[in-house]
């Protein structure tokens, strides 16, 4: 009978874990809309690193040169 237990015991435990680790599969988006949220993801922070190199080189400014003849 304690034998009984301990199986039912180690297999409700088994169950848990396993679903557990199953973790968040994100429900109700397919897979191609994961795919496009960490594409567009990566795309802004991409964005977003392009945007502070160009503001660390000055590049995010007018020049002061210009194509204009200027008096």
């Amino acid at each position: 009978m304690k034998n009984a237990i301990f199986m039912t015991l180690v297999i409700v435990m088994g169950v848990v874990l396993l679903g557990g680790l199953t973790g968040c599969a994100a429900p109700g988006l397919t897979k191609e809309q994961v795919h496009q949220r960490h594409y567009e993801a990566i795309q802004n922070d991409l964005w977003q690193l392009q945007d502070d190199i160009d503001a660390f080189f000055l590049f995010d400014r007018p020049g002061r040169m210009s194509p204009m003849m200027v008096r």
